[in-house]
């Protein structure tokens, strides 16, 4: 059976499958880095969370850095500043 879509068509289908993705990770991102706060609050510092869940602490502070809750924008806030 032959596709009856236009290339166009297919790029607009899997661009906004890319977007939805993208809002995925990043939703993941944030729950993940929560998680790791969550840790650090229960265990004490980032070092011994690193140990309890097998990853590098790097990535640990990275994390939390990038995406934790002291990070995160007011909804619907503008990205730069004037």
């Amino acid at each position: 059976m032959p596709d009856t879509t236009t290339w166009r068509e297919r790029f607009e289908v899997e661009q906004q499958r890319h977007r939805d993705l993208l809002e995925e990770i990043s939703a993941s991102a944030r729950r993940r880095a929560a998680a790791l706060e969550e840790g650090v609050a229960e265990l004490g510092n980032k070092s011994a969370v690193a140990r309890a869940v097998g990853i590098d602490v790097s990535a640990v502070r990275r994390s939390i850095r990038e995406y934790g809750t002291a990070t995160l924008r007011p909804p619907n806030s503008p990205t730069t500043t004037a």
